[in-house]
């Protein structure tokens, strides 16, 4: 037992990572009830996840706090937008629910979904590169939108990791539960860390290129 609470073992670190994405987690949950401030709340997120990915000491609470702090104003620049993006596309799905033509419906659903899955590409790497460089808003969204296409097997990934809990949660009645406490708990900060698993090696290119 001693051994496995020593703090060069493997149990001891992976027992630390996942005590440090509760409180991540918790950190950035508590950023998102506001709703304007969910911008520099998931930045915040993303720049803790991002370091211990690369496996840098930090204070967690410390970095999130301070990347929350600095990310804040500039984060206004494209959350809203995006929120106000959200929020048409479901009063359009909702719209669309009032169509008699089942093929039109069908295709403006798709067009939609399609439009919501080129967002979210762009915003798992609009966060990393938020929470480490300096750039305009526009120049944030510019070169997120070609790390989306030019790393598409990272973007597909990423997306992937994203869609989990939502086809758990659609899809499986009897774990919706589950799921919503694992969401709760450390989903949100797990998801940041395993999607800053797969964007580690480009965004430490970048850094180094910077």
């Amino acid at each position: 037992m001693a051994g496995l609470l020593a703090p060069d073992s493997s149990f001891y670190k992976a027992l630390s990572a996942a005590t440090d994405l509760v409180l991540v987690n918790l950190a950035t949950l508590a950023g998102c009830i506001p709703i304007v401030t969910a911008g520099a709340s998931l930045t915040a997120c993303a720049r803790v996840t991002m370091e211990m990915a690369r496996e840098e000491d930090s204070y967690i609470m410390r970095t999130w706090w301070r990347s929350f702090r600095s990310n804040l104003i500039q984060s206004f620049g494209w959350w809203i937008p995006t929120l106000v993006i959200v929020i048409l596309a479901w009063l359009e799905n909702w719209l669309l629910g009032g169509i008699s033509s089942p093929s039109t419906a069908g295709a403006l659903t798709g067009v939609l979904v399609i439009g919501l899955v080129v967002l979210l590409a762009i915003l798992v790497w609009l966060l990393p590169l938020q929470a480490f460089f300096t750039n305009s808003v526009g120049g944030h969204v510019g070169n997120a939108a070609m790390l989306a296409i030019g790393k598409l097997v990272q973007t597909i990934l990423c997306l992937l990791v994203l869609a989990l809990p939502v086809v758990l949660f659609a899809f499986l009645p009897g774990s919706r539960v589950a799921v919503a406490w694992f969401m709760v708990i450390i989903g949100f900060a797990f998801i940041s860390y395993m999607a800053a698993l797969i964007q580690a090696k480009t965004i430490n290119t970048l850094r180094d290129a910077a």
